[in-house]
């Protein structure tokens, strides 16, 4: 168990929840990791049947999140809740110095790639459009249109895996942990709701939910980058 100070959003949470708290079903409230698996089990049978009858990423991807929505929202209330103290831990040395290794590796790859790609697109822009400002201004916003619909995937991406790691962390992988770290003051005066929130943001659900999502928002944006350059 944690302890906790209210933060921001916590008496607004609790007015929200004490209308939720006699209208949870019985089955949700007893296995709500559980439900959440069902919610999402259904709509994944969906999303398969369309994708046989191959519906358009347009229609499959709203789908997806909403298959989503529970895991995630539930997560979101959960780590708004949380103080960052929370994650707090003893790292060893050993631990400290490779994940500052890894980090500074990482910075390096990304500038790297940042520096070849911008050399490319301006290769491509000089090919293109010569001396044509007009030109040169249409090829950059055609690129641009064509990158940006996979950087909105990254970050979707990045926030999906980060909120993973951090209900990883808080709760662990258990449907209904005995031992964590969520403050005891998250809705404590309801107990029904604050075993569904805290059963549904399980790192499981949210995980394969999201790589759900992530595929579908990627089959999307190669969709939208190909309609850009056409």
């Amino acid at each position: 168990m944690a302890s906790g100070s209210g933060v921001r959003g916590q008496r607004l949470l609790e007015r929200s929840g004490r209308r939720l708290e006699p209208v949870h079903p019985e089955f949700v409230t007893n296995h709500p990791t559980a439900s959440g698996w069902i919610w999402f089990g259904a709509l994944a049978i969906v999303l398969i049947v369309l994708d046989v009858m191959r519906a358009p990423h347009a229609v499959r991807v709203p789908l997806s999140l909403i298959a989503a929505a529970p895991a995630l929202l539930a997560a979101l209330l959960v780590l708004s809740q949380t103080p960052r103290s929370h994650l707090e831990y003893e790292e060893s040395v050993l631990g400290h110095f490779f994940s500052r290794f890894l980090g500074l590796m990482s910075a390096i790859v990304l500038w790297m790639g940042s520096v070849v790609l911008g050399a490319a697109v301006a290769v491509q822009l000089a090919a293109d459009a010569g001396t044509d400002p007009e030109g040169a201004w249409d090829e950059a916003w055609d690129i641009f249109a064509f990158i940006l619909p996979f950087v909105v995937v990254v970050l979707w991406a990045a926030l999906i895996l980060r909120c993973v790691s951090y209900l990883a962390r808080l709760r662990g992988w258990a449907a209904v942990p005995s031992r964590h770290r969520i403050p005891d003051s998250l809705l404590a005066e309801l107990p029904r709701t604050r075993r569904v929130i805290v059963g549904l943001a399980h790192p499981g659900l949210l995980l394969a939910s999201g790589l759900v999502t992530i595929l579908l928002l990627l089959g999307l944006a190669g969709e939208l980058s190909q309609a850009a350059l056409s």
